[in-house]
């Protein structure tokens, strides 16, 4: 809007005449007397012309139709010939308004559409070419705004943030990058981009977008169409009402339901930036919460076709239910923006239902079921991940691996409520980080030691010389009192000075046995300290991690039972007694001690713990 004012105000004269064929003719008559008549109008020009109309009557104003025309000279009385320059070409787009909408033989027809809701073009150039004319053609003629909104973009470089050309060998034609890059991925890397900033467009990005997004969001839709036919899912069963599913299922409703309310202001704000931003988040949501918490609910023996008395596992059903209600609500959601995915998703979802229509782009928008909202369900959810996260950071920290459990897990928490919190979402959590027992702390500094430090680049050009003065006051400062009102967001008062908390860094420092992570004013710790029992279901967990990845390198289906033989440690044979149901309920094994000498097996040999054993597995 600066811009366009800054022009509006300092405007100059505007050349509007071009030596060219095509363009808008101008409708200036120059005589060699010197007199020159301008023709106010089509009505004007038919009644002065004496030669040529029957050649231009029904053509638009353009060459060579308008060129037959003559009139004779309003001065001298001789015939007069058109001059040939022709209009700028953004003086014939300024009344694009007007030339297409029968402004001037419908009235009526024109005020429907007139202004218009909406138009785009890139804003570098256009708030002195297309978006200034209309706004002065729109203003002579009807003293109006030409339009409701206006959606302007900066340009597209390559991914180097250079101008592309053919010259360079830099330019990417489109055939190319819809055959390379899939054309959904190109919209949705349009889509994401901040239209204030250039996008750089290539290749490289075009991927990451679809090994971040796309490809997560087909691998859940791939997820539920594998077992949906093993265990014969029919989307025309009557699903478990919402009340009654799990938890983790009303949490993944309440958050597609918030993502269709968001998209949907998104879309209706012409904000598709944030659209996109809130996608990808919830995406993350469903494939690495929502589907890998609940994949033993998807594994679990059993068909859902049911049987005569009407019986089927019900918490099974919900998974199946709550999954494909989420999926058919997204594809409905994103087939604006993807439309080529979305409507391969809805066919395969629901070619088989009568209520389904001939194409997702058909369907009604989805919207909002507000009843399905709980935001108290999505806080604590939301916590419970970002705990899960920064736990798994302090493992992959102490070189711990998820599969080996751990005693227990220290937290603290931001605020009391949050801390509250910690007993509703404990079962997650020691779930998510195999630890057997969560540990809340009142005191970030019982988990990590803090440094406070001043931000010397942002300090600097505010005080000068005075920053030995603040370092020395920090540092005879209480540094858990300096912390907390950063993590806060609070001014910090030292001495004279006012410091705000991007002026200090805080640094942590693990204390001895621990592994932390810190995030915000959160912080979590785990001991590294691991005994014999937890070493020994750590060695089972691996085992099965082992086994898993087997099935997948024999060939053997998701659902194929085993015969399982291990071979040279009597280590892991024991450890396998102890933990047989565990095992054997992991890996689909009908027996653990299984001779296969002889046998058509699948076999390799695996080293967990320093301990080397041979792995036999049989398909049933």
């Amino acid at each position: 809007m600066k811009r366009e004012l800054d022009w509006l105000r300092n405007v100059d004269d505007w050349m509007i005449s071009k030596k060219r064929y095509y363009g808008l003719a101008l409708p200036i008559y120059k005589c060699e007397c010197g007199h020159f008549d301008v023709m106010g109008s089509e009505d004007e020009l038919k009644e002065r012309a004496i030669e040529g109309w029957d050649n231009f009557d029904g053509n638009s104003p353009h060459r060579p139709w308008i060129d037959s025309v003559k009139i004779s000279c309003g001065s001298c009385g001789s015939k007069v010939d058109r001059i040939m320059d022709v209009g700028n070409p953004w003086l014939d787009a300024g009344i694009v308004s007007f030339s297409t909408l029968q402004y001037r033989h419908d009235k009526d027809y024109w005020k429907k559409w007139f202004p218009a809701d909406w138009i785009s073009e890139s804003f570098p150039g256009q708030y002195r070419n297309w978006f200034y004319s209309l706004l002065v053609m729109s203003t002579v003629l009807a003293d109006s705004e030409p339009c409701e909104n206006i959606f302007s973009y900066a340009l597209m470089r390559d991914e180097n943030g250079e101008d592309m050309h053919k010259s360079k060998g830099n330019a990417i034609w489109f055939e190319d990058a819809a055959e390379k890059m899939g054309v959904d991925a190109m919209r949705w890397q349009f889509a994401r981009q901040n239209p204030a900033s250039n996008l750089n467009f290539g290749f490289g990005t075009s991927n990451e977008i679809r090994r971040q997004f796309l490809i997560p969001l087909w691998n859940v839709y791939s997820f539920f169409t594998t077992y949906a036919n093993i265990d014969e899912f029919d989307p025309s069963t009557e699903f478990p009402e919402v009340e009654k599913r799990t938890e983790l299922d009303r949490w993944i409703l309440s958050e597609i339901n918030s993502l269709v309310a968001t998209v949907t202001r998104g879309l209706e704000s012409f904000e598709p930036e944030r659209v996109t931003r809130e996608v990808e988040l919830f995406s993350e949501y469903l494939s690495n919460w929502y589907v890998r918490r609940s994949r033993r609910r998807f594994w679990k023996e059993g068909l859902l076709s049911e049987d005569s008395a009407g019986n089927s596992d019900q918490d099974k059903l919900s998974a199946y239910a709550t999954l494909y209600e989420v999926l058919l609500t997204l594809t409905k959601l994103l087939a604006p923006v993807m439309p080529f995915v979305t409507e391969s998703i809805y066919q395969n979802l629901t070619s088989r239902q009568n209520w389904s229509k001939e194409s997702v782009h058909l369907e009604d928008y989805p919207i909002s079921d507000e009843a399905l909202v709980d935001s108290d369900l999505s806080d604590r959810t939301r916590l419970a991940m970002r705990l899960s996260s920064m736990g798994r950071s302090a493992r992959s920290k102490a070189g711990i691996k998820v599969r080996q459990p751990l005693e227990s897990l220290f937290v603290h928490t931001r605020t009391p409520s949050e801390s509250q919190m910690l007993t509703m979402i404990e079962d997650q959590i020691l779930d998510e980080l195999n630890v057997k027992k969560i540990v809340p702390v009142a005191d970030a500094s019982d988990i990590v030691s803090f440094r406070i430090q001043p931000n010397l680049p942002v300090l600097g050009p505010k005080y000068g010389r005075k920053i030995g003065e603040i370092r020395r006051l920090l540092e005879a400062s209480d540094p858990d009192v300096i912390r907390k009102s950063v993590e806060s967001g609070a001014h910090v008062q030292i001495g004279e000075f006012s410091l705000e908390p991007s002026d200090i860094l805080i640094t942590a420092t693990e204390l001895d046995g621990v592994s932390s992570s810190t995030d915000g004013g959160y912080a979590v710790g785990i001991s590294s300290e691991v005994s014999e029992e937890l070493e020994k279901e750590g060695i089972a967990r691996e085992f099965v991690h082992r086994v898993q990845n087997m099935r997948k390198s024999a060939g053997f289906e998701i659902s194929d039972r085993i015969l399982l033989c291990v071979r040279d440690s009597s280590q892991i044979v024991s450890v396998l007694g102890e933990y047989s149901e565990y095992v054997a309920q992991e890996i689909l094994a009908d027996s653990l001690n299984q001779d296969l000498t002889g046998a058509e097996s699948f076999t390799e040999d695996h080293d967990i713990n320093g301990e080397h054993m041979t792995i036999s597995i049989k398909k049933i």
